[in-house]
């Protein structure tokens, strides 16, 4: 049986912007293509910053 459930990034006419859906489920709407980057690109950032704050945490030498 096929999953007809969507998954993927959409764009949508009324109202107009994309939509983010993951098993049929929607996700996120972004206004414009421009929002849905800047999200992405700050999203990115944050995971970027957590994980060199754990590999300090973890590669830090005790009582330092």
């Amino acid at each position: 049986m096929a999953d007809d459930k969507q998954t993927g990034i959409f764009y949508t006419k009324d109202p107009a912007g994309l939509v983010v859906m993951l098993d049929g489920e929607v996700k996120h709407r972004y206004k414009t293509k421009r929002e849905f980057v800047e999200a992405h690109v700050k999203g990115v950032a944050a995971l970027e910053r957590e994980m060199a704050d754990l590999l300090e945490r973890h590669y830090k030498p005790e009582g330092t």
